[in-house]
């Protein structure tokens, strides 16, 4: 992962500024991950992110294909399974 570290350029069309609060240690903690790897902080989060939805995404996937395993012929219960098995709000 390699981007500019020539600090904030401004306000983009297509992406959008966030203003976060963290823990100092943990933003120490990011800079100096993002310093090793040669990222921004901006970067480096926008990474951490989009890893964590991905492989949220994937878990999802196969526990229902778990779930849809365990259904009979025809579907069986797998609608019921499913909505059982849904994780809450």
């Amino acid at each position: 992962m390699r981007e500019s570290s020539t600090g904030n350029t401004g306000y983009t069309g297509r992406v959008a500024k966030v203003m976060v609060s963290l823990p100092d240690e943990l933003l120490a903690a990011l800079d100096a991950e993002a310093a090793r790897l040669g990222a921004t902080r901006s970067g480096l989060l926008r990474s951490y992110a989009d890893d964590a939805l991905r492989d949220r995404s994937g878990d999802r996937a196969r526990r229902v294909e778990q779930v849809l395993a365990a259904a009979t012929a025809h579907g069986g219960d797998g609608v019921i399974e499913l909505k059982r098995h849904r994780p809450p709000p």
